[in-house]
């Protein structure tokens, strides 16, 4: 699209002339809140996944929510999920008060993707064959949690933009 001499009436215009990156920016920043919560809702159900295939699947006569390894990965993707989940609410709630909410928004995309990473790792690990085989979704969220942790900005820049702000 390629605009020539084109005039925006006061009235339609989003923001003050000269603040569209500022207002894009802004917006950007606000989508890591939504980006985050999915996050956690696919991280969620793949715990609900291994929770339910741990309680179902025996090995060597005993069921594998009866094994400690198995427990003690469940209780890590529980207690991870639900600081993420705070973190995104907390960000969130800032951002709905006007407050400065940038830093936030970064802690909360960095935290929930490589958590989201971490917990269909274990998922996978639990429902083991299963876990890589195209009948279960785990197998996709698997490939695509790998992916959530470039969207909406590498872990690496959120880290950067973390430590700036801590340095100030």
């Amino acid at each position: 699209v390629h605009f020539e001499d084109c005039v925006v009436p006061l009235e339609q215009r989003l923001g003050p002339e000269g603040e569209g990156l500022n207002l894009c920016l802004d917006l950007l920043t606000r989508l890591r809140f939504p980006y985050s919560a999915c996050n956690v809702g696919v991280g969620v159900a793949a715990l609900r996944m291994a929770i339910n295939h741990a309680k179902q699947r025996s090995t060597f006569g005993e069921l594998l929510s009866k094994r400690q390894a198995i427990q003690w990965m469940l209780a890590d993707s529980e207690v991870e999920l639900r600081a993420a989940r705070w973190l995104t609410w907390e960000g969130a709630w800032k951002a709905d008060r006007g407050e400065d909410f940038r830093t936030e928004a970064s802690i909360a995309k960095l935290y929930s993707s490589e958590v989201l990473g971490r917990v269909i790792d274990r998922a996978v690990q639990i429902h083991g064959g299963y876990g890589v085989s195209k009948e279960f979704p785990i197998e996709r969220w698997y490939r695509e949690a790998r992916i959530r942790r470039i969207g909406e900005g590498p872990s690496e820049v959120h880290r950067m933009v973390i430590a700036r702000s801590l340095l100030r």
